[in-house]
């Protein structure tokens, strides 16, 4: 009898990040050109609520097309599910159980915990 493993709850946030090298040239250009209403600045990274998703423009030196955000309820859980997988983890954010991971196709996806 084969025993098969729970697969963790990924679902999505309604957020994405992109990364910019100018977060001043974002901020005139999302917020200016498009009037996406700034919900937060701190020093390397924008929040816009664009209307049904909030954007986050993170300051980096190279740029990053959209990256969706799934959400999960155990972030431990996810990862080693993640992994197991074959999924390669790009990036784990200090502080915060988030992380980007790269899909079988090299695309960038992040995953945030976030309890009910």
């Amino acid at each position: 009898m084969s025993k098969t493993k729970k697969i963790p709850k990924f679902r999505t946030d309604g957020e994405f990040a992109i990364h910019v090298p100018d977060l001043s040239k974002a901020e005139k250009f999302y917020g200016g050109v498009l009037g996406f209403k700034l919900v937060s600045r701190e020093r390397a990274q924008l929040v816009f609520d664009t209307g049904i998703v909030k954007l986050y423009v993170n300051k980096d030196d190279r740029i990053t097309p959209f990256i969706p955000a799934l959400a999960v309820p155990r972030y431990d859980e996810a990862k080693a599910h993640l992994i197991e997988n074959g999924c390669s983890i790009l990036k784990e954010f200090e502080g915060g159980k988030a992380l980007y991971f790269a899909d079988p196709f090299g695309i960038t996806i992040d995953i945030v915990e976030k309890k009910k």
